[in-house]
């Protein structure tokens, strides 16, 4: 066992665990500071983060309604938190809601805007379990293998979360391929999971149609229907 660097808070190596993966899905997508602004207007980032969590949001409740119960994250800034926090709300609801979040690395936070460490902290502290995927707790990730340094850590958190879940919820486009979100995706694509993923043209088209309401856009994303198969 472990522990996290930033609440102290116990995190189990992978062989410490069992993770139900009949009901649980994982997300994955792009990091915060890749998401471009609508119409590529800074003065529309704002509403294009906040458009993206609401779909987010979205298709994270439709998966769970269905009865997956257990959501792992992979703790990166972006959509990974921002699907954690929604997993805290659902838990307030919805008490069989369990939040499972993975990390690639013990060190992974470091770097992180304030920001995001605040709710890093908030999430890992309403977490049911932690885990980290790499068992030296001096590692971080290289480009190159060296000395307490690998290329492969996020790769080898992803997949775990691949293989624990039995669905996928995905935030990813046809130019991020070959990036985290990417590699995961073609993985579960390999796996046979159910992948439900949707992209920034799909929220720009939200915005489009809606406008730049907050309450509106909430509103649109109710129409969309996902078919899920019951876990």
């Amino acid at each position: 066992m472990f522990y996290s660097n930033i609440t102290g808070l116990p995190v189990y190596s992978t062989l410490e665990v069992s993770i139900r993966r009949e009901t649980a899905v994982c997300v994955t997508g792009h990091r915060e500071k890749l998401i471009a602004p609508y119409r590529n207007d800074p003065d529309m980032l704002g509403i294009t983060r906040t458009a993206v969590k609401l779909m987010l949001e979205r298709y994270i409740d439709i998966v769970m309604d269905k009865g997956y119960t257990t959501l792992i994250s992979g703790l990166a800034e972006g959509t990974d938190l921002w699907a954690a926090d929604h997993a805290i709300a659902r838990k307030r609801f919805a008490p069989e809601c369990k939040l499972i979040g993975i990390m690639p690395y013990l060190k992974h936070s470091n770097g992180f805007s304030a920001e995001n460490t605040e709710l890093l902290k908030r999430v890992e502290r309403h977490a049911d379990l932690l885990i980290t995927t790499c068992d030296n707790r001096n590692m971080v990730y290289g480009k190159t293998a060296g000395y307490n340094a690998d290329p492969h850590v996020y790769r080898n958190r992803n997949f775990f979360m691949v293989d624990n879940s039995a669905a996928v919820i995905a935030f990813h486009s046809e130019t991020s391929l070959h990036s985290g979100t990417g590699q995961t995706v073609r993985y579960a694509e390999r796996r046979g999971k159910p992948i439900f993923s949707f992209g920034i043209d799909d929220v720009y088209n939200v915005i489009d149609n809606v406008g730049t309401d907050k309450a509106a856009i909430f509103e649109a994303l109710k129409s969309i229907k996902l078919s899920v198969p019951k876990p």
